[in-house]
């Protein structure tokens, strides 16, 4: 039977440091650590090893002086830049906790995460300035901008000792549509780190081009602390460009990339080749088709390395070992569905019945799992972490089954979610936002936002839309376009008369989206382009 926390370790790895300092310090000095390339300002900035723990000490007791301490919040709303990630580095020193803000979210969902966060103190970018002030009117965030943040140099604070306080909170959508607080310790990124060494055996020679944005818990994990743990060396791109990914990788010696499908999908579509050293891709945050893995490999002559995981744990919970390209195209296209891989050292999964046992190989269920990388909780939700928590594993909302893997450990494979998130490109959409839209139109009796297959994005938006009386395509499309960003825009309406719905009255949206899949598959091809006023 399993454990009745999910959280505890399931083996006897413990994490190896007891404070940032330790961590910091264990690395050989003085390689390469940190290249940071900013395309749109025409820079590049370099950190070696020795520099980067110099910036650490000394922008954590800049911090320390700002109100920053044991148990402060601080948040980051600094895009894809070094301070982004120092800032995150010097909270860790000083057991301070901290909250990455994505640039593209609204100022809305910002405003809720600084409060439930009981942020004290907001580090911004020059660009960001605007969007800062009017987040902190009325409140006693104080404001930072980064270039006011130190240069590297002798200053510095004790590092605060201990790996279990919140280290991280990163806020995801649920199933309500409320933004919730992941809560992640020092000890919950140690554990995956080093399960990811395990399975990747990154060393100095490895050098990783980072494109996705490093609020999520893909880039700070992976591409960030996994390439200092281990020695490598990581280049980070303010943004992903499909016309200089390549390009960067070879005049930077890039070996490897941690990516989502989409943009797997984006550089089949451009120009350009890997360079002699790029090893392989890594792959995970998003459905990937096997068609896709297929034809990046057939063009690229690259390994494309599926990864699975969630913010709740820490990043990767399992992940394809290194395979033969024949044995890993089989587990590409066997199933039906592009294997996950294995558990994560220092995890373990199942795919378990609404009761909670574990069901036999082939069998579908909710993909759950157990051990050190797995969240403290919700921040503030002891509800929804309870839920989240039953049976002694931890539900990810995910749709799964196993068969017996290439080495005889079950391979893990995930056929849909649960949950009613949509994740276009990566990114979680809930739904919900723009139910409401659709049912604030005058002439909608009833809107709801469903997910239909896309190449490009893996999830697209579309709409199921109940008239009351004369309504258009055209015209849904314009109200919604008015009122949400263009990735959350349904981009195809289907007009209908009934909603399933539950006995409790709740639409059946999974329901739904099945009903539709059919109709909707015709679009799986079609390039959406945003309008050319809001490109």
């Amino acid at each position: 039977m399993p454990t009745a926390d999910p959280r505890s370790p399931v083996d006897d790895h413990r994490p190896p440091w007891p404070d940032l300092e330790q961590f910091l310090r264990h690395r050989p000095a003085p390689a390469p650590y940190l290249t940071e390339l900013c395309h749109a300002r025409g820079t590049r900035r370099e950190w070696t090893t020795e520099r980067w723990r110099a910036w650490v000490g000394a922008v954590a007791a800049d911090l320390h002086e700002r109100g920053a301490g044991p148990g402060a919040a601080v948040a980051a709303l600094a895009g894809n830049s070094a301070e982004a990630l120092v800032v995150a580095y010097a909270c860790w020193w000083l057991g301070a906790c901290y909250v990455p803000l994505g640039p593209q979210e609204t100022a809305a969902r910002q405003r809720f995460i600084l409060a439930d966060a009981d942020v004290v103190l907001l580090v911004h970018t020059g660009e960001q300035s605007v969007r800062a002030q009017e987040l902190a009117a009325g409140s006693p965030v104080a404001l930072c901008r980064t270039d006011e943040l130190p240069e590297p140099g002798p200053g510095q604070v004790p590092a605060a000792a201990g790996v279990d306080r919140p280290a991280v909170r990163l806020y995801t959508s649920g199933t309500t549509g409320e933004p919730k607080g992941v809560v992640l310790t020092l000890a919950n990124l140690w554990t995956d780190l080093d399960g990811l060494q395990r399975v990747y055996g990154w060393d100095a020679g490895t050098r990783v081009l980072t494109v996705l944005p490093v609020h999520h818990a893909n880039a700070l994990v992976i591409s960030s602390l996994l390439a200092w743990s281990s020695g490598a060396s990581t280049v980070l791109c303010d943004r992903f460009r499909g016309d200089r990914f390549w390009a960067d990788a070879a005049a930077e010696g890039a070996t490897t990339a941690s990516l989502v499908p989409t943009l797997l999908e984006f550089l089949l579509a451009a120009d350009g080749s890997p360079p002699p050293g790029f090893r392989e891709v890594l792959c995970g945050a998003g459905p990937l088709a096997a068609d896709t893995a297929l034809r990046f490999e057939d063009r690229f002559g690259l390994p494309v390395r599926h990864l699975y995981g969630l913010s709740e744990t820490t990043c990767v919970a399992a992940a394809m070992p290194a395979l033969a390209a024949a044995d890993r195209r089989h587990w590409h296209t066997a199933y039906g569905f592009p294997s996950i891989g294995a558990a994560l050292p220092h995890a373990e999964l199942a795919v378990l019945a609404p009761d909670g046992t574990s069901l036999p190989a082939g069998v579908r269920g909710e993909i759950g799992v157990r051990g050190g990388m797995v969240m403290r909780e919700y921040a503030g939700r002891p509800d929804a972490t309870a839920e989240a928590f039953r049976h002694g594993w931890f539900h990810t909302g995910d749709e799964g089954f196993w068969q017996p893997g290439p080495h005889g450990e079950p391979a893990y494979f995930v056929t849909g979610r649960l949950k009613e998130l949509i994740i276009r490109g990566g990114h979680n959409i809930s739904p919900f936002e723009i139910d409401e839209v659709l049912q604030g139109h005058p002439r909608v009796r009833f809107g709801l936002a469903v997910p239909f297959e896309h190449r490009l994005y893996g999830d697209e938006v579309a709409a199921y839309v109940v008239p009351d009386g004369e309504v258009s395509e055209g015209e849904v499309l314009a109200w919604c376009a008015e009122r949400l960003d263009f990735a959350l825009q349904p981009k195809v309406v289907v007009f209908g008369e009934d909603v399933p719905f539950t006995a409790t009255g709740k639409a059946k949206r999974l329901e739904l989206a099945g009903r539709l899949a059919p109709v909707l598959a015709a679009h799986r091809e079609t390039s959406f382009r945003r309008p050319r006023a809001e490109a």
